[in-house]
């Protein structure tokens, strides 16, 4: 089994608001669904943050996450599409509900 978990954010509660990162998710997600002759590709979890009702939480990503990788799957494969942040020891994605 083939699975991929497609995340765009583009609403952050206290970061500058994205534009575009939903639509890539969209985007990516119609690539990885289909093969170019139409037989299925992966089975794909899409999570789509563009206001505050649909904000993507820390826990909700992790807990997605966590489940993505949770099984003896083939191919999983993460997308993310938003804010993130690198300091010299590692990196991180930023969910709608980051403070700093």
């Amino acid at each position: 089994m083939r699975k991929a978990l497609i995340v765009g954010i583009d609403y952050y509660e206290h970061a500058d608001r994205l534009n575009g990162c939903v639509n890539d998710a969209f985007a990516v997600r119609q690539v990885m669904e289909r093969h170019g002759d139409g037989t299925k590709n992966f089975d794909v979890m899409l999570k789509t943050a563009s206001d505050a009702t649909t904000a993507i939480t820390k826990k909700e990503l992790k807990d997605l996450i966590a489940d993505l990788f949770d099984d003896e799957t083939e191919v999983a494969l993460l997308y993310f599409s938003g804010h993130g942040y690198i300091d010299s020891n590692c990196g991180y994605l930023i969910t709608s509900d980051c403070q700093t």
